[in-house]
């Protein structure tokens, strides 16, 4: 698996473990959902590959790609 790959993996992993922890343990936020769009929007344009991944797992979290 090449270096690029892993990066991405490793943001979709953070991402699972960020929606796993807001289900279970809501935020003071609005809602799951929107924070969630927030930490997707805030991460979707960056150039490091965990960050972009992070971003695509709170997506699909959400049921959109």
């Amino acid at each position: 698996m090449k270096r690029g790959e892993r990066e991405f993996l490793a943001g979709f992993e953070r991402a699972a473990r960020l929606v796993k922890q807001v289900v279970s343990c809501p935020s003071a936020y609005t809602s799951a959902d929107l924070y969630l769009e927030d930490v997707a929007r805030l991460h979707g344009d960056a150039d490091d590959l965990v960050r972009r991944g992070l971003a695509v797992g709170c997506l699909v979290a959400l049921g959109r790609s």
